[in-house]
Order: C-alpha cells, then sequence, then structure tokens
C-alpha cells in the first residue's frame, strides 16, 4: 500500500539494523548506561538530605565523602556513556544510510525507460539526498532515545512509587492525557510532513529541469517566467513548512512545559502531605529532583517525535521508490548468451508504451540473418526507435517473441543480452570526466593500448592528440568541451571497444553537418564489418546501402527491399526520399 507506513514496511525499517546488531547492544548497552546514571542522582541527593546532613555525628564525615565520590563516579559514566552511544549510533546511522542509497541507486538503474521519463532527475535525487539524509538521525536515535525514555520514566516512577504512593499517582496523573495528545498531534503532523516532503521534491524537480535547459531559458529571455514559477513553488513550500511548524510550535511548548507542571504538583501537593504529617521535606526534595529530572526525557521524547516524523515521511518516500518493479525483470532460470551468431527475429511483435493502450508496433514479423545490415524508415514517431528499444530489451513486447539465434528475448541473462547489443544514438551522453574515461566505458578492463585503437578506429585519435592533456582532458559536463560530432565519434570508440555482435544506429549521424557526417559515417562502416547492424533511418546515405529495408507504417511494415527496389516500386519509401524525410 502506498504512502502509508505498513507493518511490512516496519519489518523492513527494522532489518537494516540486523547487519549492525553488535554496533546496535553497544549502542543500546551504553544508553541505558547513560539512563541509569541519571536516575541514581536524585536518589543520592536524597540521601544527602534526608541521611546525611540531617544530623552530624563522627559517620558524617565519611558518609558525606563516599556520597561525593558515588556522584563524581555517576558523572563520569554519564559523560563515557553519553559519549560512546554517540559515536556507535552516529556511526550505525551512516552506516545503513549507505546500504539504503546504495539500494536506492541500483534500484532506480534496474527500472524501465518510462518510469525515468516520467520521474525527473530532481525528484529522484531528492530522496536519494534529503530522505535518507533525515532517516540516518531516526536510526542513531529512535532506539536510544525510546530506551532512556523509558528507563527513566519507568525507573523514576519506580522509586517515587516506593517513597510515596499517593504523590507519585498525583504527579504521573497528568500522563495519559499527553500521551492522547500526542498520538493525534503525530498523525496531524504525518501528514503536514508527507505534503511538505512532495513540495520539496516538486521545487526540486523544477529547479533542476531549468537549470539543465538554462540555454534555452536565457534564449528566449524567460528567465522572469521562469523565476516566477519557481518562487510560487517555492512559497507553496514554504507554507506548508510554516504550517508543519505551527504544530510542532503548539505541541512542544506544551509538553515542554510538563515538568513544571510536575514540579508545581509535587509542591502543592507534597505540602499538604507534610502539613498532615505523612511527609517529610527532604523526601519532598527528592520529589522535586526527579520531577526535574523527568524535563530531560520529555525533551527527549520531543525531539525523537520530530525525528521520527521527518524519518517515517522519508522512509514512506523511500519505500514508495522501493517498491516500484521494473518493467523489464531477469528471469530466475534465465540462460546464458555466450557467443551469439546474430540472427534477429521478430515473430508477430506487437508494443505499446505503458501509459497508452495504443500499439505503436502491431503484428510485426520480419527476419535478420547474422551479419546482415538492415535498415527502418518511415515517418517520424511511427516506431523505428521503438524496435532497436526492443532488441535491447529496454521493454518488453506486449504481444510475440523477439529471439536471438532461435532464444527468446526475455529467457535470456540480461546482462548477456546488452552485452552483445551496442547502440550509437543520435543523442550522446558523455560524462564529466577525462575522455580515457569515456571511451574505456566501453569496457572496464580496456588497456590504454585499446583505447587508442578504438579512437582511431572512431576518427577521434588525431583530435584527442591536438589537445593539451591529450587522453586524460577534462569534457566538462555531458562533454560540453566537445562538438557534437567529437561527442559522436567517442561514443563510436566505445563501441568498438564494446566489440558487439548486434549493432544498432538509432539516427546516429542525424543531428551533424556534412563534414562530421562524412567522418563518422566511415568509422561507422568499419563498425559494422561483421556485425549484425540495424539502421535508423532518417537520411538516405545512411540506408542506401542496406541488404534490407523495411517501411514501417501505422499499418506495420508497409514495404520491404533493397533500396533500388523500393525507388522502383514508387511507394512510400520512394515518396519519403523524393520529400526528403530519409
Amino acid at each position: 500500500m502506498k504512502s502509508q507506513f505498513t507493518k511490512q514496511r516496519a519489518r523492513k525499517f527494522l532489518s537494516y539494523y540486523k547487519p549492525h546488531r553488535n554496533i546496535f547492544l553497544m549502542d543500546m548497552f551504553f544508553a541505558a548506561l547513560s539512563a541509569c546514571s541519571v536516575l541514581l542522582f536524585p536518589l543520592v541527593s536524597g540521601y544527602l538530605t534526608g541521611e546525611v546532613l540531617t544530623r552530624w555525628d563522627s559517620t558524617t564525615k565519611s558518609k558525606l565523602i563516599s556520597a561525593a565520590c558515588l556522584l563524581v563516579v555517576l558523572t563520569v559514566v554519564k559523560v563515557i556513556s553519553n559519549i560512546t552511544y554517540a559515536y556507535f549510533g552516529h556511526s550505525m546511522g551512516a552506516k545503513m544510510e549507505e546500504t539504503m542509497r546504495t539500494e536506492l541507486f541500483r534500484h532506480y538503474e534496474s527500472l524501465s525507460f518510462d518510469f525515468h521519463a516520467r520521474n525527473s532527475t530532481g525528484k529522484l535525487m531528492t530522496v536519494l539526498s534529503n530522505d535518507l539524509t533525515n532517516m540516518t538521525e531516526l536510526f542513531h536515535h529512535a532506539p536510544e532515545d525510546l530506551l532512556m525514555t523509558l528507563i527513566k520514566f519507568v525507573g523514576a516512577f519506580i522509586i517515587m512509587l516506593s517513597i510515596h504512593v499517593p504523590l507519585t499517582l498525583i504527579v504521573f496523573l497528568a500522563l495519559p492525557f499527553l500521551a492522547i495528545a500526542a498520538y493525534y498531534t503525530d498523525k496531524r503532523m504525518e501528514r503536514c510532513l508527507l505534503q511538505n516532503k512532495q513540495h520539496l521534491s516538486e521545487l526540486n524537480e523544477y529547479a533542476e529541469d531549468t537549470l539543465a535547459g538554462i540555454r534555452t531559458v536565457k534564449a528566449f529571455g524567460k528567465e522572469a517566467e521562469h523565476a516566477k514559477r519557481f518562487q510560487q513553488q517555492n512559497a507553496r513550500y514554504t507554507k506548508s513548512k510554516c504550517i508543519f511548524y505551527k504544530l510542532e510550535a503548539c505541541f512542544y511548548e506544551t509538553v515542554d512545559a510538563y515538568p513544571q507542571f510536575l514540579s508545581m504538583m509535587v509542591v502543592i501537593f507534597g505540602s499538604l502531605f507534610i502539613a498532615r504529617g505523612s511527609l517529610n521535606a527532604a523526601v519532598l526534595v527528592t520529589f522535586l529532583l526527579y520531577a526535574g529530572s523527568l524535563a530531560e526525557p520529555i525533551r527527549t521524547m520531543l525531539n525523537f517525535m520530530r525525528l521520527f516524523e521527518e524519518g517515517k515521511a522519508s522512509f514512506i518516500r523511500f519505500m514508495d521508490m522501493m517498491e516500484i518493479c521494473p518493467a523489464v525483470q531477469q528471469k530466475e532460470d534465465a540462460v546464458p548468451l555466450p557467443d551469439p551468431t546474430g540472427e534477429i527475429v521478430f515473430d508477430r511483435v506487437s508494443f505499446h508504451y505503458e501509459d497508452s493502450q495504443d500499439n505503436v508496433l502491431e503484428d510485426i514479423s520480419f527476419r535478420i540473418q547474422s551479419g546482415q545490415t538492415v535498415a527502418f524508415a518511415g515517418a517520424s514517431g511511427i516506431g523505428k526507435t521503438t524496435v532497436a528499444s526492443l532488441i535491447a530489451r529496454f521493454y518488453d513486447v506486449c504481444a510475440g517473441q523477439i529471439r536471438i539465434d532461435g532464444i527468446d528475448i526475455r529467457d535470456l541473462v540480461l546482462s548477456d543480452l546488452r552485452k552483445h547489443v551496442g547502440i550509437v544514438q543520435q543523442e550522446v551522453y558523455i560524462f564529466n570526466g577525462t575522455i580515457r574515461e569515456n571511451i574505456r566505458y566501453g569496457r572496464q578492463d580496456a588497456t590504454d593500448e585499446e583505447i587508442v585503437e578504438a579512437a582511431k578506429l572512431a576518427n577521434i585519435h588525431d583530435f584527442i592528440l591536438s589537445l593539451e592533456h591529450g587522453y586524460d582532458s577534462i569534457v566538462g559536463t555531458r562533454g560540453i568541451m566537445l562538438s557534437g560530432g567529437q561527442r559522436q565519434r567517442i561514443s563510436i570508440a566505445r563501441i568498438f571497444l564494446k566489440n558487439p555482435k548486434i549493432l544498432i544506429l538509432d539516427e546516429a549521424t542525424s543531428a551533424l553537418d556534412y563534414e562530421s557526417e562524412e567522418i563518422i559515417q566511415a568509422s561507422i562502416e568499419r563498425l559494422k564489418q561483421n556485425r549484425t547492424s540495424i539502421v535508423i533511418a532518417h537520411r538516405l546515405s545512411t540506408i542506401r546501402n542496406a541488404d534490407r529495408i523495411y517501411v514501417l507504417s501505422d499499418r506495420g511494415i508497409a514495404e520491404q527491399g533493397t533500396h533500388e527496389e523500393l525507388i522502383a516500386q514508387n511507394g512510400e519509401y520512394a515518396k519519403l526520399s523524393r520529400i526528403g524525410n530519409l
């Protein structure tokens, strides 16, 4: 169930403690030791005022020294315990956060293209950073705060009960009312915090989207418009925070006054009991000290409630992400694909995207023989790129089968399939780092010599050597220091290193100028040798030499044949060629 803290999610939350149970037990031990030392302070003080200082004799001095030494020991124990549980608790919380962040990042990577199309980077990063950071404090403080508060409250209650039952019952009479108020306020704060985090996510999402497209924003002079929309979202986020702060202030200040209320009750009713002779001043002082000592666990509990609400809201958002199932999953009995020949068969394949019931491809069938170059042509949006995405299993077919070497690709080990499929796309992503690191992305164990050879085959080696730092030159975020053609050639060098059996060229040169296209086309021709190649066509020059061309339409495969055969048919392909869509 989404957006709730269910029992199943609670078990998942607790499971993160299991690998760190030794640290957890040490944390709990020293937290309990600190709480017990605090409980003993009023007892020792009561002993001093009620027993030691009431009469002075030969034993008083030694009793006073013993009590003083015990207070010093209790203080030292408390300080050492606090330092120890604070260190181990924070370390445990950080390690648990590390585990969750790694889990979430890997889960993000496993999710489908549809998921990433619907969720911006800013939204995903908010959960990965802000929400998990909130949970670190909860992982650390929740157990020890609960334990220490329980020990201090129960311990104080038992000790006070052993001293004077009626006054103890009067003092703790208000506690149930405090618990009820805390419960209902907790629910309101939870709803408010979830809304607050949603607004923060939307704010980060909008900021990330605007800054990523800052060139377009400036080119169209839309800075003021974007600033206004950002201010509106920022104001909505601030308003939700202020509502939460109002709830927090009303509740916390009311509860924080509880120790003062206890002290007032002790003084008033304690005085009445003294007047009746059932209580003495020393016991009243001990009760006052215990009433005062309850201020610390109450503040601890208030802090815990704040951390709990923030952490719970963050954990709910974390689990909402983690419980999204990847659209493409590997079967448990998946078979490997060690050395494919590269034969590809589409057998009555139909496909539609998750947010639509209209098929992009319907009942498509064709066979690509090993080593063949096949091109797909057709109007924009007709499903050419979808064919490429289905071969790499970025999406699963809705009907029919896609087979490589006679095996349904859904039965293959996913990493094996993608290891043997290389894709050169129109929009190339270059990572922030060096040229060497970006080329090595094709195969992490590649040697420097292999990287140089791949760069030569991609016609980028001479350009790299012209740079001051050569292969160690930094390319900037998304390769901003490089031209479109240079980025494309680096991506081709990656594929040379990867050396896949199946090559997909998804409009790889459509966004380049004529000179860049000529250079890259020469690299692509080398890359296609001894591989099964699928070319998504945009320009006639990229497909006219294909062994077979399939022309897609909304009716499926409208035409197929060689370039010359299709021109001679004077059909859809010839029409696309004449109007310049090829």
